[in-house]
């Protein structure tokens, strides 16, 4: 049963609205067909007749779902689709005003994780295992390992439409040709490649530290590595002193042993992800390593194609550690993002959207395009678009999520909103060696809700 809940604040939204699209501007230079609005000024939700607005992040994988909503929009005039994107920083807190004023739009763009619980608590957001229910191919066509992370009490909430994105370490074969290195199997491998890089003046490894999230899969996947996923889960059932795990002050100290040895590009602390600077150190040979979301080699192969197409672009999953006790083929990452409709939707609203995911998402069309830029979508059928392939990247990404025995959702979305931003905050403080691992153990100890 579809409901109908919205209340209308149109005034006040609509000047939200024209805000935030001008950040969107401001903050990607995005030019203003990215946006996908032809009409700016209207409110979130607030789309004609049989219509929807859809809210979106601006990335590298974005032409994706811009093409299919033209698609849809040109098949359905009666129905268009309204698609806004918006940066990334900011975003979540848009999202969360927008909705928690009754005011969101028709399908909203999430990591899935504590963010879309705290909606899903508060029903801002429907469940699709019921609005669904007649159309269950909307959910069914994904991988299990890519619907964790909108799985709440056994019904979905969310749909993935984009592709999967474990962490993996890329690696410049040139630079590690040159000083006669392998790429690092263990975490013993890769402290004792740090010397053989600083002395041969590159850069271990490159980090975008200003961003602080590039900072997190190292330590999910250090804890994991030192004392399994049950480290997580206790951290996530916010059980009392969960941070204070040997496996959590053990990877801290990891962390800071790599720092105080040289591991990362100096003044890491300066560098934004989002401007491209820490994919071009490894591009331009300054940097020998990167360990980044899986998308990165795609975001590089774009950037700098002939890096990508000289085969000088290695990639390896993220370093074991001896004798820990996790799985070293446990990942961490994000398996998707997610598309989710609002409960502050009309039914009209809500019905275009479902036959929009449905229609255009992950059909034959918008798999092959994912695959194209060599990412791999978490869909049953991947598979087979891999092997028509001539990339063998998208088969290495697919084969590590196949084979994982455990997926980590990134820390900062599988906690609460406010537990992941202390999070950030607090990891960001043991990168720059200004607290112990007992004082940040301390500190997240405190956030245990």
């Amino acid at each position: 049963m579809l409901r109908h809940t919205r209340t209308r604040q149109a005034a006040a939204v609509t000047g939200g609205v024209v805000a935030a699209l001008l950040l969107a501007a401001c903050g990607s230079g995005a030019t203003p067909e990215l946006g996908q609005s032809s009409e700016p000024e209207a409110a979130a939700g607030d789309s004609a007749g049989g219509g929807a607005v859809v809210w979106a992040v601006e990335s590298s994988q974005s032409d994706t779902y811009v093409a299919a909503v033209e698609r849809w929009n040109a098949d359905h005039p009666d129905a268009p689709i309204e698609l806004q994107l918006f940066p990334d920083n900011g975003y979540k807190d848009k999202l969360r005003v927008a909705l928690g004023a009754g005011e969101g739009p028709t399908m909203i763009y999430s990591w899935g994780g504590g963010g879309l619980e705290a909606f899903v608590e508060q029903d801002l957001v429907e469940s699709l295992s019921d609005l669904a229910a007649d159309t269950p191919e909307i959910i069914d066509r994904y991988l299990p390992a890519t619907l964790g992370g909108v799985t709440f009490d056994g019904e979905v909430y969310g749909v993935p439409i984009n592709n999967m994105q474990p962490v993996v370490l890329l690696y410049n074969k040139d630079v590690f040709e040159q000083v006669g290195a392998e790429p690092p199997a263990t975490w013993d491998d890769l402290m004792d490649l740090v010397p053989t890089f600083t002395e041969a003046g590159v850069a271990p490894l490159a980090l975008a530290g200003q961003s602080k999230w590039p900072q997190l899969p190292y330590l999910a996947y250090l804890v994991d590595r030192v004392g399994g996923p049950e480290v997580w889960d206790a951290v996530a059932a916010n059980e009392p002193d969960a941070w204070s795990d040997p496996a959590v002050l053990e990877a801290v100290t990891m962390i800071q042993d790599l720092v105080e040895a040289g591991g990362f590009v100096e003044n890491f602390s300066s560098i934004s992800y989002e401007s491209g600077a820490a994919d071009a150190l490894l591009y331009t040979d300054k940097a020998a390593m990167l360990v980044m979301l899986s998308q990165a080699y795609s975001n590089i192969a774009k950037t700098a194609p002939e890096f990508a197409e000289s085969g000088s672009m290695g990639y390896v999953p993220f370093p074991a550690v001896d004798g820990g006790a996790g799985d070293p083929a446990n990942l961490t990452g994000n398996p998707s993002n997610y598309w989710s409709i609002t409960t502050a939707a009309s039914d009209e609203e809500q019905a275009t959207a479902l036959a929009f995911l449905e229609e255009q998402v992950m059909n034959e069309e918008y798999t092959g395009e994912i695959v194209g830029r060599s990412a791999v979508p978490g869909v049953t059928t991947a598979e087979d678009l891999i092997a028509e392939s001539d990339d063998e990247y998208p088969g290495f990404v697919f084969d590590l999520v196949a084979e994982a025995p455990h997926f980590q959702l990134s820390l900062d979305q599988a906690l609460s909103p406010a537990q992941g931003e202390a999070l950030k905050t607090a990891l960001d403080q043991v990168f720059l060696l200004q607290i112990t691992p007992e004082q940040f153990a301390e500190t997240m100890n405190a956030t245990i809700e």
